[in-house]
C-alpha cells in the first residue's frame, strides 16, 4: 500500500495503477529525497514529469509546495493521479495533463511557467533521462537556483554535465539512483 508519509496529507492511501507501466517511487526512496531537498520544499512550485500516480508531486504538496503540475501520458495513470490528488485535498493547488513529456515542457515554455523543483522518474527502459533533461534545458523551464531530480536505473548512467545543468549529487538505492542537477 502507498500512502502520504509527512505533512499535512500524512498517512492517506494512494492509488496504484494495476500492472508494471507504472512503478511508484519506494517509500525510503521518496523520504531520501524530501530530505536532500529539505526545507526547498517550502512554498515551491513543482513539477512531476512522467508522473505516474503522482505520489511525488503529492508528497511535495503535502510537505509545502504552494503548487504542483504533473505530466503522464498514460490515460488511465492519470486518471488515479486526479484521483489520489482529489483524495488528498490538493486539487486547488495542482493541476495535471495527459501529455507526452518533450511536448508538455514546450507548452509550458510558451506558457512562461517557471519551477523551482523539477523531478522526472521515466520508462527505465528507454533511457530517456538525458534527453528529458536536455529539453528542460532547452525550454528554460527552471528557475535560476532550481534543482533537477532524476530517478533512474542503475545501468543508465547520466552525464556530470547536459545543456545548461550542472550534476552535484548522486545516490544510489540498489537498482534505482537519484541524480540531482541545477544550473552551472
Amino acid at each position: 500500500i502507498m500512502r502520504v508519509v509527512a505533512g499535512s496529507a500524512k498517512n492517506k492511501k494512494l492509488k496504484t495503477k494495476e500492472g508494471r507501466e507504472t512503478r511508484p517511487t519506494l517509500e525510503r526512496v521518496k523520504e531520501a529525497i524530501f530530505s536532500i531537498i529539505g526545507d526547498e520544499i517550502t512554498e515551491c512550485s513543482f513539477l512531476d514529469l512522467y508522473a505516474g500516480t503522482g505520489s511525488i508531486a503529492i508528497e511535495a504538496l503535502s510537505r509545502g509546495a504552494k503548487r504542483a503540475i504533473l505530466i503522464e501520458q498514460d490515460k488511465e495513470a492519470l486518471r488515479i493521479i486526479i484521483e489520489n490528488i482529489n483524495n488528498c485535498g490538493f486539487e486547488n493547488k495542482s493541476r495535471a495533463y495527459k501529455n507526452d513529456v518533450i511536448r508538455a515542457l514546450e507548452i509550458l515554455q510558451r506558457k512562461g511557467e517557471l519551477f523551482d523543483i523539477i523531478f522526472l522518474d521515466p520508462p527505465y527502459k528507454e533511457n530517456i533521462s538525458s534527453d528529458t533533461l536536455r529539453k528542460i534545458s532547452e525550454c528554460k523551464v527552471l528557475k535560476e537556483e532550481g534543482i533537477i531530480i532524476s530517478e533512474h536505473g542503475n545501468y543508465e548512467k547520466l552525464p556530470d554535465e547536459i545543456g545548461d545543468f550542472v550534476k552535484y549529487d548522486e545516490r544510489d538505492y540498489n537498482k534505482k539512483i537519484l541524480s540531482f542537477y541545477r544550473y552551472k
